[in-house]
């Protein structure tokens, strides 16, 4: 269990070249060129004042209500500075990922311990540094190992989806993103300076690492909680992301738009929420339930073509060259190619294509998925669905 809105203190960030990193505390390479090692937290708070990033550091809120007595825990991070239209970014994992101290205790987890929640949060802090980032942590994790996340989408002992027409799964996100704004809204300061130094530090470290890429903390003082100012996270345009099982959420949404647009369309307790929803991340996605990976009902994308939303696939050859599950290269093949007949805004994204297909490649698509748009990247080509 974590301490409630425990927050880690070490501010720093691997997997993504410095180069990429637009958080650090100036506008040159390292952070070591605008405040040596030796100056305290002051220096880093007269840059902020300056304008310059803030480094995100994940706060972890617990057990936060969401619809129908449904819970879950959430890990938040702060956008880098102020952007005229936020946006936030919300992402459902896949098995192992998990609070850093569970996967520590792991005999298989701790593989892959560097991309537990604190840290995958950091990652996409660093993609989307404007944004504000939610990471949602399954309802269950069982064995330590499968990720279930029953609160969105009924499922079994594994977390293989059982997908139904409705399960409030929209209903349930709106709510989480409404308390965890109450929340980040109402603690104080001081609050946060003391959850700070309760909770341990999550970050794990790159060999690759200097000490200058390592962000001291900066104090939690009202200047630098300009990120919650009339914070309504359920306002903003919504990001939503699924890594491997956390897609069966993103594919629960769909026959969920499907029934709310077409089954019940007077009904528009959700459609709020819906409409918020501008861009769609299918990153590697599989589980072990041998169908519905992908989904290919021709009226739930129909649906989802009809509402606009942007749809990005990212796949590796650990899920689409898989021949002990052959379902996921054929259902993929089938969700691009019928969005793109349908005339959905939808691009196509290969990682690591002539690799040799292992679990850490499946992880490493965290990382590199979204460098394609920003910098370019020789691991991956893009391209639309194929017709």
């Amino acid at each position: 269990m974590c301490a409630r809105f425990a927050r880690s203190s070490t501010l720093t960030f691997r997997g993504i070249p410095s180069f990429i990193i637009r958080w650090v505390g100036c506008r040159g390479p390292s952070f070591s060129q605008c405040t040596s090692r030796n100056n305290n937290n002051n220096n880093v708070k007269h840059w902020s004042m300056l304008g310059a990033p803030l480094a995100a550091s994940p706060l972890r809120l617990c057990a936060v209500p969401g619809y129908d007595g449904r819970c879950n825990d959430v890990v938040y991070c702060n956008p880098s500075h102020r952007a005229e239209n936020q946006s936030t970014v919300i992402y459902f994992g896949g098995d192992m990922q998990d609070f850093t101290e569970n996967m520590q205790s792991h005999r298989d987890s701790k593989n892959y311990l560097k991309w537990n929640l604190e840290d995958t949060a950091r990652i996409l802090h660093g993609n989307f540094a404007d944004c504000h980032i939610i990471v949602i942590r399954p309802a269950r994790i069982e064995y330590k190992t499968f990720s279930c996340f029953k609160n969105f989408v009924p499922c079994n002992n594994c977390g293989s989806p059982e997908h139904t027409p409705m399960h409030f799964a929209l209903q349930h996100l709106e709510r989480l993103l409404q308390n965890v704004s109450e929340k980040l809204r109402t603690m104080s300061a001081e609050d946060v300076d003391a959850a700070i130094s309760l909770s341990k530090t999550s970050h794990i470290h790159d060999e690759t690492e200097t000490e200058a890429e390592q962000t001291p903390h900066v104090g939690s003082d009202e200047a630098n909680l300009w990120w919650r100012e009339n914070l309504h996270l359920d306002k903003n345009n919504l990001l939503v992301i699924g890594f491997s099982k956390g897609c069966v959420v993103l594919n629960q949404f769909l026959y969920e738009f499907h029934y709310l647009k077409t089954l019940t369309p007077d009904d528009h307790s959700s459609m709020s929420v819906v409409s918020r929803i501008k861009d769609m991340y299918w990153l590697d996605g599989g589980h072990s339930g041998g169908k519905n990976t992908w989904i290919t009902s021709r009226p739930l994308l129909e649906t989802l073509t009809r509402l606009g939303i942007n749809v990005h696939i990212h796949v590796t050859p650990y899920q689409i060259q898989d021949d002990r599950r052959p379902c996921i290269r054929k259902e993929e093949k089938v969700f691009g190619d019928l969005l793109r007949r349908l005339g959905a805004p939808v691009t196509r994204t290969i990682h690591f294509e002539n690799m040799f297909p292992n679990l850490y490649m499946h992880f490493d698509i965290i990382n590199v998925f979204r460098l394609v748009n920003v910098h370019g990247s020789s691991t991956q080509c893009t391209e639309p669905a194929s017709k």
